[in-house]
């Protein structure tokens, strides 16, 4: 599921790709550029669908299947894709402990 958008062309194009991956069953799209999404008047054609994903090259992705280990290699060997989960993986586990001590305080807050 996508999440965390940056746009890679820089600011202007905020959207960009969030409109080339429509017709995902889910996203995670923050408030504001849900607020710029409607804001728009440019069309949003469906861009992935299921029938296109079924015919893909599937070859080119371990044949549809890929164990672990196969999957760690794959993963290691792209810089961008780890340095950017571990980074994402800090953002959110930091993001979880602000939000644990404010509903701990909260929780203090009323027993008193």
């Amino acid at each position: 599921m996508p999440a965390s958008w940056r746009p890679s062309r820089g600011p202007g194009f905020e959207t960009d790709e969030i409109i080339a991956l429509a017709g995902l069953d889910r996203m995670t799209i923050p408030a504001p550029l849900l607020e710029k999404l409607e804001a728009s008047e440019e069309e949003v054609a469906q861009a992935l669908d299921v029938d296109s994903a079924k015919s893909s090259d599937e070859e080119e992705l371990g044949g549809g299947m890929m164990d672990e280990k196969e999957f760690r290699y794959f993963l290691n060997m792209d810089g961008c894709g780890t340095d950017k989960l571990a980074e994402g993986l800090r953002a959110f586990i930091g993001e979880t402990d602000k939000l644990e001590k404010i509903i701990i305080a909260k929780v203090r807050e009323n027993k008193a």
